[in-house]
């Protein structure tokens, strides 16, 4: 049983320690985590081929405008790989960094397909391959322009081609000014028209429908500067002894840091309270009653993203009764909260309600429900 346990923590940190070597080789080939990629852009050339552009900052396509120059030197690099590039049944990666002080490094791999596939052409038989080779192709730009986005003042700005071919041979039929002119068009209306592709969810560039992206001028998920957003949620809380659903409907700010890892987040609402009650007169009838509420939070993002929550250092609100209707809340009521239990889209507040600097304090629990 000892031996059986003693070769089970043996095979395991083996395996840890392969784990972690080949997650350290993938990121010997990648742009470093640290850096915001900030625009994405997809070109569609012929026969199902692709390339795609990722930038740092958007002025540095100006800096890898003449594109055919930089394929030539990489087709050069990797000249004395051709032997390994032969075997027509398996699909290629390459992976070509350059660093800013101009040395590079060369990764190739070489996958075999995962099954058989083949071709009847007049009654012959022959083997099919159905994946397309892979180039990456990513460099430091050496003098960068002045940024137009709010980015790094002390990283790296990086420069990121990735193309996806049939036959990586291929390349060297776009080397004639194509790209260069795609990378010219994209300058020239990246601010222009990028409606949306019908039954997906991309945009194209309407000068050019070979030119895609993720977001119109082709902004990033986690390169996206300070925005303000509008607000919608249902809440339900308890005051004394009722039970009190309202919404709030407003505008929140999010402002966020260089390197995109904290953000603040001031925000200001209008919430209508409803109680249901019997008058005077012993009829049900619904008494409403409004809140002016400031919220505030700070904290962390994931993965550079500032819609991604990460953690919170702080998160604040004060309501204050613009709109009293009825004898349940005091005049000059505040609503104070802090702090919340954050599930999906759901939050749950604690929170009291006092007025006359704390006086007549009641606690209560707030869930709301954000869309």
């Amino acid at each position: 049983m000892k031996k059986t346990i003693c070769l089970l923590v043996l095979l395991t940190s083996i395996t840890e320690i392969l784990c972690a070597q080949s997650n350290r080789s993938d990121k010997a080939f990648e742009v470093p985590e640290n850096i915001i990629i900030n625009r994405r852009f997809w070109v569609n050339l012929d026969k199902g081929n692709k390339m795609q552009i990722e930038l740092t900052d958007i002025n540095d396509l100006n800096a890898v405008a003449n594109i055919d120059s930089l394929l030539q030197t990489f087709l050069i690099d990797i000249a004395p790989l051709k032997d390994s590039l032969s075997d027509p049944l398996t699909s290629k990666r390459i992976d070509y960094i350059t660093d800013a002080q101009g040395r590079k490094k060369i990764r190739f791999q070489q996958l075999q397909p995962k099954g058989a596939s083949f071709l009847i052409n007049k009654g012959e038989l022959a083997s099919l391959r159905t994946e397309q080779d892979t180039i990456h192709i990513i460099g430091i730009i050496i003098t960068p322009p002045i940024p137009k986005e709010r980015i790094s003042r002390t990283n790296p700005r990086y420069y990121h081609f990735t193309f996806f071919l049939n036959d990586m041979n291929e390349l060297t039929g776009y080397m004639n000014g194509i790209l260069k002119q795609k990378i010219a068009t994209i300058q020239k209306n990246v601010n222009g028209k990028w409606p949306l592709i019908l039954g997906g969810g991309d945009h194209y560039l309407k000068t050019d429908k070979t030119i895609s992206a993720g977001a119109p001028r082709g902004f990033t998920p986690n390169g996206m500067g300070d925005f303000l957003l509008l607000n919608l949620s249902v809440n339900v809380q308890n005051y004394k002894n009722y039970f009190v659903p309202s919404f709030s409907m407003g505008t929140r700010l999010t402002l966020i840091n260089r390197d995109r890892t904290f953000k603040w987040e001031p925000g200001l609402f209008w919430e209508p309270h409803f109680i249901f009650a019997k008058d005077n007169q012993n009829k049900l009838r619904t008494y409403r009653n409004d809140f002016l509420t400031l919220t505030y939070a700070q904290g962390g993002t994931k993965d550079h993203d500032a819609k991604k929550d990460f953690a919170f250092s702080a998160v604040l609100s004060l309501g204050y009764l613009i709109h009293r209707d009825g004898e349940f809340f005091d005049k000059k009521t505040f609503r104070f909260g802090a702090g919340k239990i954050q599930l999906a889209k759901t939050n749950i507040e604690p929170c009291l309600y006092f007025n006359n600097f704390f006086r007549g304090v009641t606690p209560g629990i707030r869930i709301s429900q954000f869309f």
